[in-house]
């Protein structure tokens, strides 16, 4: 069947190499956390389907992204939908999980009947469905096919990707499926989507005018500043590892847009390197979101919730977990030397290089203010990554379920080891990975290998490391030397004695402060009830699926009953709306053939 569909052969150019190598990075180490992850479900649903699920989820990602024709990248673009879709709703007892699953399912298909549009106008104007011969032939493409075209991909990986206001299944379908189906859907599916947006954008496209490039930017931004401040006021760690997820694509999205600014006006080296820095992030997130997703999945299978509110203590119980979220943890705040840092600096330098080399005024503001609202994201992912941390894991158990907790498999820890390690190796050797991938990037999309002097100040992450190193080296002996004379006591509680782990802070306390100035944005509300006793009921929901999905689900409700009513019952009938159907087809084809 293979054969069949890869008619044409496969992509082995850099771009696919570095997505499949990512794919592959990834889905190793979760194969092997999810041996053990999954004991948790023996006797209730099916081991077997849920590994065999995640092999053809795996297996179809690769596929997709050394598919070299559009009808094989469409055929494993709905395999790998279809099989995470059935991840989704591997909990299928809770109708939630139910829930989330269709609508992930009905923004999969979005996704998939806009691609297919997108790849139908790239065969009308290039005459061939194989990727090399459409980039061959990209110049027969006019104007306003380019512009029908980026349209057509944005919406269309964009819905897969999570790009603001196409994101709102992102948080639903995420938290409920498995844990290691998350992480592979958040640190790796949808980076598959963004392969398709930078192949069709980058290959397809034979230049992209300035106004679509700020586009990119803009909902890049967007999309970042408003996932960030929804990720804030979660108090389920998955659903904040979501919503942390649409961040980075936004920051990733806001980079490839720099790039082809930069390439508008000429600056090939720069563009080059915005490119660079948005693939390096997506190598890196993938890791460091698979290594957090890991992670809530070990405290959910030794305390059956993942909601902080109920957890806390968990260092002294599970210390291996604990030290892998850290490290997750660092990297996902941007804390040198760690790989998170490493492509943010890139990223933040991308920009700060824009406001200076562009020409036009107007343009270095849009691109200024993009940079900005990054910059911010990468404050507001910090403090998320301190919420989600310290209230999980530090102070004491807030309930009975983190008193009491089961030990975590052997495999979930070598899974969750892998992880961090690439965390650490791809931070520290970050020089040798950004300066291959500008070599291996260069050729492939400028056509030459460019030398470009400014990144090697990214060498200042091997120094940092190098200074680490060496501190811990000389501090070690030192505290270990002194550690028989130190004596331990109780906490100082500022004068406050017998305190309970009900009165520590909590997530929904943690992040106060910030509702009270965005609690529009995030769509959080708060009732209060004083009786004897004092009662808070607290709410958070997504602004967008609020106020523009429900009105569509609601209108479409209202179209359907009454266009059911066509159905009289009546051959006749039927034949008449067989003929309209077949009429409407053929102009179709003679307006758009």
């Amino acid at each position: 069947m293979l054969s069949i569909l890869f008619q044409n052969g496969i992509m082995i150019d850099n771009l696919s190499i570095f997505f499949a190598a990512t794919i592959i990075l990834v889905s190793i180490p979760i194969l092997i956390y999810s041996l053990g992850y999954l004991k948790e479900y023996k006797g209730t649903y099916s081991v077997g389907y849920n590994l065999i699920m995640t092999l053809v989820f795996i297996v179809s990602m690769v596929l997709v992204v050394i598919s070299k024709d559009s009808m094989t990248f469409i055929v494993f673009w709905e395999v790998m939908s279809v099989s995470s879709f059935f991840l989704v709703i591997y909990e299928y007892k809770n109708q939630m999980n139910i829930n989330s699953g269709i609508m992930y399912l009905i923004m999969t298909h979005i996704s998939g009947f806009f691609l297919m549009a997108m790849f139908a106008f790239l065969y009308k104007y290039t005459g061939s469905m194989d990727f090399n011969e459409i980039g061959q032939f990209s110049y027969k493409i006019t104007e306003h096919g380019v512009a029908v075209i980026f349209i057509l991909a944005l919406i269309g990986f964009g819905a897969k990707a999570g790009f603001v206001p196409l994101h709102a299944w992102l948080p639903k379908a995420h938290p409920c499926a498995p844990s290691n189906a998350s992480a592979l859907m958040s640190g790796v599916m949808l980076k598959v989507a963004l392969y398709g947006l930078i192949r069709v954008l980058y290959f397809f496209v034979d230049g992209l005018p300035l106004n679509l490039s700020l586009v990119l930017c803009v909902i890049g931004a967007v999309t970042a500043i408003f996932s960030i401040l929804n990720a804030l006021v979660q108090k389920d760690i998955k659903k904040l590892l979501a919503y942390s997820s649409a961040e980075n694509i936004g920051m990733i999205l806001a980079t490839i847009g720099l790039s082809f600014v930069f390439k508008h006006y000429g600056l090939n080296s720069l563009s080059l390197l915005s490119l660079v820095a948005a693939l390096f992030h997506i190598l890196n997130h993938a890791v460091f979101k698979s290594l957090l997703f890991a992670s809530a999945g070990s405290v959910l299978f030794a305390t059956g919730t993942k909601n902080m509110n109920e957890l806390g203590g968990l260092y002294g119980k599970m210390k291996f977990a604990t030290i892998a979220a850290f490290i997750g943890t660092l990297s996902i705040s941007a804390i040198p030397p760690l790989n998170g840092f490493a492509s943010e600096m890139l990223i933040l330098k991308s920009f700060i290089l824009g406001v200076s080399k562009v020409p036009d005024s107007w343009v270095a503001g849009i691109l200024m203010i993009s940079g900005a609202i990054i910059a911010l994201t990468g404050g507001g992912a910090l403090y998320a990554a301190i919420k989600s941390f310290g209230i999980t894991y530090l102070g004491s158990p807030r309930s009975a379920k983190a008193e009491s907790i089961h030990k975590i498999p052997m495999t979930m820890k070598i899974g969750m080891g892998i992880l961090a390690a690439q965390c650490v190796l791809f931070g520290v050797f970050s020089p040798l990975i950004v300066n291959s991938l500008l070599h291996s990037m260069s050729i492939l999309y400028i056509g030459t290998d460019i030398n470009i002097p400014i990144i090697a100040v990214n060498y200042e992450i091997s120094i940092v490391a190098g200074i680490l190193l060496t501190t811990f080296l000389i501090v070690k002996p030192l505290v270990k030397a002194r550690k028989g004379t130190i004596s331990y006591g109780d906490t100082w509680g500022c004068g406050f004695v017998n305190q309970t782990g009900r009165m520590q802070y909590t997530a929904n306390a943690l992040s106060q402060p910030q509702t009270r100035l965005f609690a529009k944005v995030q769509g959080y509300s708060k009732r209060v009830k004083v009786t004897s006793l004092i009662y808070i009921d607290d709410q958070v929901y997504d602004v967008f699926e609020k106020k523009a999905y429900i009105p569509i689900v609601r209108f479409t409700n209202y179209l359907a009953g009454k266009i059911v009513r066509i159905h009289l019952g009546k051959v006749r009938v039927y034949v008449l709306y067989i003929f309209i159907a077949l009429g409407a087809t053929l102009l179709g084809v003679y307006r758009f053939g």
